[in-house]
């Protein structure tokens, strides 16, 4: 859909779905037919260096639990990127703590089976 993905991974070194997607999961039945722009994929690299590869970015999506990232601090978060973000937690991996901290920020923070999470916002913004 246009956007630059960015992958990191402490424990994986090749995304092999996305590189072998004309012939994942069977040859013919490709699952690039379900989206545009699907090429540019094959050169997704998993990224190690975290910093690195949020520099510039907008979005930050945590969507799987590894120890690494229980333990991010937003500041640095924010520093990385370069700025205010929008952050995206489908994993439950962050704390409210961290949550207020992102909205002090100024970043935008939406999260699954978090439905408090205006209440913290509004908080934090009325301070």
């Amino acid at each position: 859909m246009s956007a630059e993905i960015r992958i990191h991974d402490p424990y994986v070194d090749h995304w092999y779905e996305l590189e072998e997607q004309d012939t994942y999961p069977s040859p013919g039945s490709s699952w690039k037919r379900f989206f545009r722009n699907q090429e540019g994929l094959k050169q997704t690299v998993v990224e190690k260096d975290l910093p690195g590869a949020l520099s510039g970015v907008e979005a930050l999506i945590l969507a799987v639990p590894h120890k690494q990232y229980l333990d991010l601090n937003p500041d640095n978060m924010v520093k990385w990127a370069g700025g205010p973000i929008a952050v995206i937690d489908a994993f439950g991996i962050l704390t409210d703590d961290q949550i207020r901290r992102y909205f002090e920020l100024g970043c935008e923070v939406k999260a699954l089976g978090r439905g408090h999470l205006a209440r913290l916002k509004r908080e934090v913004r009325e301070k």
